[in-house]
């Protein structure tokens, strides 16, 4: 509890001078970087007061040039560094903006340098008037050395002014660093105290923790043998889950072989017994057209047959053997469409060799299973139906347009698969084939798609019998 409270202690006394370090940083730093800025202020005006001057002597020059030469282009450039004088004045003036006393002399030096601009302006119409000597001239001259002496003398108290300026600001400048050099020092070798008080105090822990993991070892064992346990329990589960898999596509295929064989009953015996019958009957009713029970009698033995043959092509159809799965689908899907009045737009592709038989019975009965769930409950008066071959796969999709599966249904089969027969049926079929089996449903209706996967050299098994 001590040391807790200990530890609790040192981290807000760090947090706490963090953050006081941390203030006076900042302040100092703003301080460090608002003399830098004004250092660098001071610079600039200096520039733009050498500019100036620069910009009043070059227009002198160019003056003095042109009334001695009468060069017209002395007068072009004349003219340039007249006109580029207000220019540096303004950016002087706008840098001198915080110093009302430089305002003053800005305010001085526009007026001399006006003054001094009227001089050189009637100095150079005199000259442009064309006389040899024009009179007046020397006097001019004089006035605007005049002028520009008290120019000068105003530039002079302008730079002692910013010189003033910048050794104040460069004082504070290097007095900001300092102060700044010294807070990072304290806070340095407070960092490093708080560093060592930590690592006592994590020392004291780390033995604390020690003994405690002694004592939790023998826990842990106990822990580590139950989770081993649950892990033999787990994996006894799976294998009786994996051996019910089994049992349910044992099941599936017993209930194939016997759909198969009763299909083959239905054909090969009742189905010959009846079109004997009817032959017989046929026969007898000769020469007894008037009686109509002869008659009622084929047409009765004609609709058994129809029917034996509807249920033996329903338990198996007796082409899926000789001619494939396609052909069967194909063949299948037109009989459904005329028996239940199903508007079927069906598209089959006939694969480049015969499928496995076990991946064409499992097909087969998710297409038998799919269509015959739109005719019952779907309540949809169209359907769709595509089979697609590829190198390594085989996809078999019904679509419908109906109602659709009830959402509680649809999420009980997705999380336990006990929503019903038919779709857990075929989700074993594909399933036991390692492939896939998806059901999408909604307001537009259900989509039924199957991927079963092919090996390389897979071949169709013929059924013996």
């Amino acid at each position: 509890m001590l040391s807790r409270l200990t530890a609790r202690i040192a981290f807000v006394i760090a947090i706490g001078l963090l953050l006081v370090c941390a203030i006076l940083v900042y302040s100092t730093v703003l301080n460090l970087a608002e003399s830098e800025r004004l250092v660098t202020h001071t610079h600039q005006v200096q520039e733009f007061l050498g500019e100036t001057e620069s910009a009043i002597a070059s227009a002198a020059r160019a003056r003095l040039s042109y009334v001695l030469s009468g060069d017209d282009a002395a007068l072009e450039q004349y003219q340039r560094y007249v006109a580029h004088i207000p220019v540096v004045l303004n950016n002087l003036r706008q840098g001198t903006t915080d110093n009302s006393k430089q305002q003053k002399h800005c305010d001085q030096l526009e007026a001399l340098v006006n003054d001094r601009i009227q001089l050189w302006e009637k100095s150079v119409a005199l000259k442009r008037s064309g006389l040899s000597t024009p009179d007046g001239q020397p006097d001019m001259t004089r006035q605007s050395v005049v002028v520009a002496d008290e120019i000068v003398s105003v530039t002079d108290a302008m730079r002692r002014e910013e010189a003033k300026l910048l050794e104040q600001r460069t004082t504070a400048l290097h007095v900001h660093f300092v102060f700044l050099i010294f807070i990072l020092s304290i806070t340095f070798i407070a960092a490093v105290m708080l560093l060592l008080w930590h690592y006592r105090l994590l020392r004291d822990e780390l033995h604390a923790r020690e003994r405690a993991q002694k004592i939790a070892a023998g826990a842990a064992n106990a822990a580590v043998e139950a989770e081993r346990k649950a892990h033999a329990s787990e994996s006894a589960a799976l294998a009786s889950q994996n051996a019910a898999r089994r049992l349910s596509a044992r099941l599936l295929q017993l209930r194939d072989d016997e759909r198969r064989k009763f299909s083959r009953e239905l054909h090969d015996s009742i189905g010959q017994y009846l079109a004997a019958a009817k032959m017989t009957l046929q026969s007898l009713a000769n020469g007894h057209e008037s009686d109509r029970r002869f008659s009622e009698c084929v047409n009765l033995l004609d609709q058994s047959i129809r029917e034996t043959r509807t249920i033996s092509h329903l338990l198996h159809p007796s082409g899926l053997d000789e001619i494939g799965f396609s052909a069967a689908a194909t063949s299948y899907a037109e009989g459904f469409a005329q028996r239940s009045g199903l508007q079927l737009d069906f598209k089959i592709s006939e694969p480049t060799k015969r499928l496995p038989r076990e991946t064409e019975i499992a097909l087969f009965r998710v297409l038998q299973e799919s269509l015959t769930n739109i005719h019952r409950h779907a309540k949809s008066t169209s359907a769709e139906l595509i089979f697609e071959t590829a190198p390594k796969n085989v996809v078999l999709t019904v679509r419908d347009k109906g109602i659709g599966i009830p959402k509680d249904v649809l999420d009980r089969f997705r999380s336990s698969g006990t929503s019903g027969v038919g779709l857990a049926g075929m989700r074993e079929r594909i399933r036991e084939l390692g492939g896939t089996f998806e059901v999408e449903s909604g307001g537009e209706g259900t989509c039924v798609r199957v991927i079963v996967p092919l090996t390389e050299g897979q071949a169709f098994a013929a059924d013996p019998g």
